[in-house]
């Protein structure tokens, strides 16, 4: 039987926490792995498993996320019933204040009037900031099976995990939640990690909004811990390749590790039977020049190479010139670096030019940012 679902991504969770890579974008927007944004894993997880009916929830800076996804048409969604929706703020005669949404629950009790329209029988929430590339359908299966009022998708930590900012940490008994916690490093006694993909009835989550607003609850993290005691909330537990970019840090971690790790590359990326879709874009082939070394890199098209590049990942149109040695560093697209240049743990932001001869070094735990079309 085919999955009836609507899927709600939210775009700007963590804005604060990534704000040196959302000055001018929302996190949904941020460039990952050399052609991808990181909403495209959360928009390909619902396509895969036919879902055609997504919200895409925006605060503000949303101008590059919308250039982005465009009309749907690179994830097969420019259709005259469902396809993408993005979803903002906006006044209404009976509220005349405008605030942004600051949580899930927030957005949630906003769009209500959209959600009231659902004819699917179920939704799926996600996060922007997950890059993972799940069986979104296989999850819908699951809570069907075991008639659960709320499934979370979860990833058991091990004891080296930790996080800058308290994370929803589970503990489960058969698939059934039993405890729940905010922590910010591992813990045996709640050992799974919440991975923010949540899947639910339609008629269950207007039942939350409608209890939200009642009780003026903002938060879906509070709300489960209110009520998992009382009610059949359980978890679907994965087991391959997630990286969670709630921080800077995170985000240069993921990155760099993705650049070195091939099979992690082909678990995320490669997959024949859940691709990852992304705006198609025609332009040409990387030039490797006679001089060019390349290690343990992930590099677009558009490229042109002359110079080394090592553990780092590379954007569209970032050309490395004779001479310079690129290491452990993530180039934006438009990034040039001149000859004799030297960089090593720097993320560039679009169109940073790097003159010739200069050295800038960061440091694995403090990369070094530069600001979009900044000349160093």
């Amino acid at each position: 039987m085919a999955i009836s679902a609507a899927g709600i991504i939210f775009s700007n969770l963590n804005d604060n926490t990534l704000s040196r890579l959302t000055g001018d974008r929302t996190v949904a927007a941020i460039p990952f792995a050399c052609r991808y944004r990181l909403v495209d894993f959360a928009l390909s997880d619902m396509v895969n498993a036919n879902i055609s009916n997504i919200n895409i929830v925006v605060n503000y800076n949303y101008r590059s996320l919308l250039e982005h996804v465009g009309s749907g048409k690179d994830w097969d969604l420019a259709r005259r019933k469902g396809g993408i929706t993005l979803i903002s703020p906006y006044q209404t005669a009976f509220a005349s204040s405008v605030s942004m949404f600051n949580t899930r629950l927030e957005a949630l009790k906003n769009m209500k009037a959209y959600i009231e329209e659902f004819t699917e029988d179920y939704v799926v929430l996600m996060d922007s900031d997950n890059v993972i590339n799940i069986d979104i359908a296989d999850v819908i299966r699951q809570h069907e099976r075991t008639g659960a009022k709320i499934t979370v998708v979860t990833k058991t930590t091990d004891p080296r995990w930790s996080s800058k900012h308290p994370r929803m940490m589970l503990s489960s008994v058969a698939g059934k939640i039993t405890d729940i916690s905010m922590n910010s490093e591992h813990s045996d006694k709640n050992p799974e990690l919440a991975l923010n993909i949540f899947v639910m009835s339609t008629v269950y989550l207007r039942k939350i909004i409608e209890e939200a607003e009642a009780y003026d609850l903002n938060s879906l993290s509070g709300f489960l811990l209110k009520n998992y005691k009382n009610n059949n909330y359980r978890t679907y537990s994965y087991n391959g390749y997630v990286a969670t970019v709630s921080s800077f840090l995170d985000y240069y971690r993921a990155s760099i590790s993705l650049a070195k790790d091939e099979e992690a590359r082909s678990s995320l990326l490669w997959r024949r039977e859940r691709p990852i879709f992304t705006r198609v874009h025609n332009s040409s082939p990387v030039i490797y020049k006679e001089d060019a070394k390349v290690e343990s890199s992930m590099i677009a098209d558009d490229c042109v190479i002359e110079g080394t590049v090592i553990n780092s990942v590379l954007f569209r149109g970032v050309k490395v010139e004779k001479g310079a040695v690129v290491k452990n560093s993530v180039l934006f697209s438009g990034t040039y670096v001149g000859c004799d240049a030297e960089l090593n743990c720097i993320v560039t932001d679009k169109n940073v030019h790097v003159s010739d001869g200069v050295k800038l070094s960061g440091n694995e735990n403090m990369p070094f940012y530069i600001q979009k079309g900044r000349k160093v």
